[in-house]
């Protein structure tokens, strides 16, 4: 099934492996498993990232993490993305320069829609994570390279891309391959708690400050919060940190659209989550962004209340327009 793959890797003896922007535990489970996996196979491998800065601190429990950045080829044999839907989700120092210098490059994503920028593409979207893909190439590629710590950091992929297997992308082969991982020896309760449940006291304030002003639209079926940069001053906190916290909105019963909108200094960084048979990714499409059915996100490129005021009226109409 995957031969392609298998064929680039075993020709390969120098391997680069890219996560997306703002990489979430998904991106970075899915590199970190490339980087130990390939590493046992003995190909010679680097991670690369646009910005070490957008590194969520909460992903150093994961082994190999502190390998992240450190990069010190400058041609490789091969290049592997990895859980990014476009090329310009690589970052354009990434896209531009290292990836498309590979001598062959691979695409291996779960991502509804997204383009086909690599010479092999992989693309399930009915996987819950690219992790869930991996494990599978993993598998017939080679078993016996699968060791505890890139059974690790798959079932990081996993949790963080199903809400710890929660979500409704959870499907029996992803039950199954949790299972299957779980047999490796890993600590499941410890990656649920960094990577899941467990939050800094500045992140718990940042969210009680945010959500005590959410708004309700359409009759209470959409929510809005919106993380102002006085915010993330008046709490120590970043926009790294709104992770996860637009899932409050999404849990409330009756709510089918939810948004998050975190300013930035020229644009508004949107997440959006959807339930109930509403498709987040066709919301976030009418500003040019994307991602999957329950989870989507985009930019809007102005500030200040203008932003707020369109998205809310963009989501009205969306909402209106899934009624008829």
């Amino acid at each position: 099934m995957y031969e392609r793959v298998s064929s680039a890797v075993y020709a390969a003896e120098s391997v680069a492996v890219f996560m997306h922007v703002r990489p979430d535990g998904d991106s970075v489970g899915s590199a970190l498993a490339t980087l130990k996996y390939l590493t046992n196979l003995s190909k010679k491998v680097e991670i690369f990232i646009e910005n070490t800065e957008e590194l969520r601190q909460n992903l150093s429990v994961l082994p190999g993490f502190g390998s992240i950045g450190k990069t010190t080829l400058k041609k490789y044999d091969l290049g592997i993305a990895l859980d990014c839907a476009t090329a310009g989700r690589l970052g354009v120092r990434c896209a531009g320069v290292y990836f498309s210098a590979c001598a062959e490059r691979v695409l291996i994503d779960h991502h509804f829609v997204s383009e086909s920028y690599a010479d092999i593409v992989v693309r399930e979207p009915s996987a819950a994570s690219t992790t869930q893909i991996l494990y599978k190439v993993f598998r017939e590629l080679d078993s016996s390279a699968i060791d505890k710590d890139v059974a690790a950091c798959l079932y990081a992929g996993l949790i963080t891309d199903s809400g710890a297997l929660t979500f409704s992308n959870t499907s029996e082969e992803t039950l199954r391959v949790a299972a299957e991982l779980a047999g490796y020896g890993i600590d499941r309760d410890l990656l649920v708690r960094k990577l899941v449940k467990e939050e800094r006291l500045e992140v718990f304030r940042l969210k009680l400050r945010v959500l005590s002003r959410a708004e309700f639209l359409s009759g209470g079926k959409c929510a809005v919060i919106v993380f102002r940069k006085s915010d993330f001053a008046a709490t120590s906190t970043t926009e790294l940190d709104t992770e996860g916290i637009i899932n409050n909105l999404i849990n409330i019963e009756g709510v089918t659209l939810a948004i998050a909108a975190s300013e930035k200094d020229s644009c508004f960084q949107v997440s959006v989550r959807a339930k109930d048979g509403v498709n987040a990714a066709a919301f976030t499409e009418i500003f040019g962004g994307g991602g999957h059915v329950c989870a989507a996100g985009c930019r809007i490129f102005k500030t200040g209340d203008e932003a707020i005021a369109e998205l809310k009226n963009a989501a009205e109409r969306f909402l209106a327009g899934q009624a008829k």
